[in-house]
């Protein structure tokens, strides 16, 4: 089994310029990542491997959860990942290391509500900046990920990492 954890970047400022792309973290926002980092190391669960947009509040929300995890995965940043759709965040999870037991994706809506969707045979979750979701796997391989394929364990919003505990199952 496989274990993947979606994640929606933390809470982002406004750009009056109009750089969608290049949009910093909120106090707030790093707050929330580095709380979910943290959550995943106390529950055991940290990735060992972490793909990532290449813009920039997801690329905050990576390394702040992984700093204040500890985690050694450093996170690789993938540029098709900004925006994506289901069909491309399937792409990028298939082309995870063979090694690879948990895989976490930090990228955007509305692609990950629907990826979550797609992954599990239910509905779009509603999904808020720094919201994470573990979906179990039952893969080998990380290239075998498809439809249907996962199962929805949780799904932790922003502001509830620091009080969740792993249900039971």
């Amino acid at each position: 089994m496989k274990v993947l954890y979606v994640v929606r970047h933390a809470e982002a400022g406004f750009s009056s310029g109009g750089d969608d792309h290049g949009r910093a973290l909120t106090a707030r926002g790093e707050l929330c990542a580095r709380e979910l980092g943290a959550m995943l190391t106390r529950l055991g669960q940290a990735p060992d491997e972490v793909c990532c947009s290449d813009a920039r509040r997801a690329a905050d929300t990576a390394a702040a959860a992984r700093e204040a995890g500890g985690w050694s995965a450093e996170p690789g940043l993938h540029p098709g990942l900004y925006l994506a759709p289901p069909a491309d965040l399937t792409a990028a999870a298939r082309g995870a290391r063979e090694d690879t037991a948990r895989l976490l994706v930090v990228a955007h809506q509305p692609g990950l509500s629907g990826w979550i969707a797609a992954l599990t045979g239910g509905p779009a979750p509603p999904f808020a900046p720094a919201s994470v979701a573990r979906v179990d796997v039952d893969l080998d391989h990380w290239g075998e990920l498809a439809p249907g394929a996962g199962v929805l364990r949780w799904i932790v919003g922003p502001g509830e990492a620091t009080r969740f505990t792993e249900p039971a199952g």
